[in-house]
């Protein structure tokens, strides 16, 4: 007999070999592996949502930022709007009250000083054409003197004639003849610079 004889007292040190042993340390290997691709599976899958999550967030952010600059852009338009009707407004209200002011201290003025007249005399006296038929100056009786006084002989050779006429105001004159007119009356010469600024405020307003 070839039978390998085990002594008795080394009987405790030997095992009986079962297949079930492997069986169960492929099994033990093959959970471990499908645990490990499940856990890097998860991560994956972590990862790719935190990307899409940081896409999405910002695409939305670009997209409230872009909105938030059309609104502001909206809004500062709107001021500017604003600001320039403000400032036409009050440049007109400034405009108007320095035309009040300037015409009050222009009936001021012509009545401290009567000379001021003299000047818009001869100014009329230019305009009118050398056809002029019969001119004839028409004056405030209160101007009449001092014009007499003054360019009483300028008249003469213009052969203009003095009218007194009490409804010209005092500082005005105008010169009528058969063919034209001169109008240099303060209300006359009042819309004439009203005119270049654009403005229409009567000379009686204020």
């Amino acid at each position: 007999m070839n039978e390998r004889y085990v002594p008795r007292g080394n009987s405790g040190a030997w095992r009986r070999f079962e297949l079930s042993t492997l069986s169960e340390g492929k099994l033990e290997r093959r959970a471990g592996e499908r645990r490990a691709d499940v856990t890097e599976e998860a991560v994956v899958v972590q990862v790719a949502a935190r990307k899409e999550g940081f896409r999405q967030g910002y695409a939305a952010g670009l997209a409230q930022a872009r909105s938030d600059a059309v609104r502001l852009a909206s809004i500062a338009a709107q001021f500017e709007q604003a600001t320039a009707a403000l400032e036409e407004t009050l440049a007109d209200r400034l405009l108007d009250l320095a035309l009040d002011i300037a015409r009050q201290m222009l009936r001021t003025d012509l009545k401290a000083r009567r000379e001021a007249l003299l000047p818009v005399v001869r100014e009329a006296m230019q305009c009118l054409p050398d056809q002029a038929q019969r001119p004839q100056l028409l004056l405030n009786p209160a101007d009449v003197e001092l014009i007499r006084a003054r360019i009483g002989n300028e008249l003469q050779l213009t052969g203009l004639g003095i009218v007194e006429d009490h409804r010209i105001e005092p500082g005005g004159c105008r010169i009528v003849a058969m063919n034209c007119e001169v109008d240099a009356t303060l209300p006359a010469r009042w819309r004439r610079v009203l005119a270049v600024l654009g403005k229409d405020t009567a000379w009686s307003d204020g």
